[in-house]
């Protein structure tokens, strides 16, 4: 709660960013070593972060771009979803690749 308090919706957003693409990293370590739980639990929680950004989208005020991220957050959380069921690393990768770049552009304008 002190740090939604003390921090701009932002800087907020590459946090969770921030999160999501440890959990991903995580996952894919998980994966490498076997750990079913591990994988699991850090692809559920990727998905979650991911599905709440799209969540908190202001589509009214937000136009094109509001529409662009929705599309594009549905996207990554089908493909997360599917990875996570074929326990597919290399998509995995990828999807961390994909958070990597959003969260970049979200700290260029944090």
């Amino acid at each position: 709660e002190a740090k939604t308090a003390t921090h701009n919706p932002a800087h907020l957003i590459t946090m969770l960013f921030d999160k999501a693409c440890v959990l991903l990293r995580q996952a894919s370590e998980s994966l490498s070593h076997d750990e079913t739980v591990g994988f699991d639990d850090s692809t559920t929680h990727a998905l979650q972060i991911i599905m709440a950004l799209r969540g908190v989208l202001d589509m009214e005020q937000g136009g094109e771009v509001a529409a662009s991220l929705y599309e594009t957050y549905t996207a990554i959380a089908a493909s997360l979803f599917k990875a996570k069921s074929d326990r597919n690393a290399e998509s995995i990768d990828k999807l961390y690749t994909a958070m990597s770049e959003l969260r970049e552009a979200w700290q260029s304008i944090s």
